[in-house]
């Protein structure tokens, strides 16, 4: 019996310019609404449930970010939610 092909590895990485430059700008206006909210990243942590760890990523633009975290993390900032995010951007 043959078992199932490995599963090649992916990467969550951006995989060109205009990809990296969104993510960067989603992280910088992350950022930016923490500082004028006056908050930590601990704060944003707590309200939108997503690890700390997670927010870093998000501010330093080296993985991908999913959908439903970014919605998360949207209406932590007191966003109705990405959609209105995104437009703020």
């Amino acid at each position: 019996m043959k078992g199932l092909p490995r599963r090649i590895r992916t990467t969550s990485k951006p995989r060109n310019q205009d990809e990296e430059k969104l993510l960067k700008s989603i992280g910088r206006k992350i950022h930016k609404d923490l500082y004028d909210l006056d908050k930590p990243v601990e704060w944003l942590a707590w309200e939108s449930g997503v690890a700390r760890s997670t927010i870093q990523r998000i501010f330093d633009a080296d993985r991908n970010l999913g959908l439903l975290t970014l919605d998360r993390v949207a209406k932590g900032l007191g966003y109705a939610g990405v959609i209105e995010f995104l437009g703020s951007i």
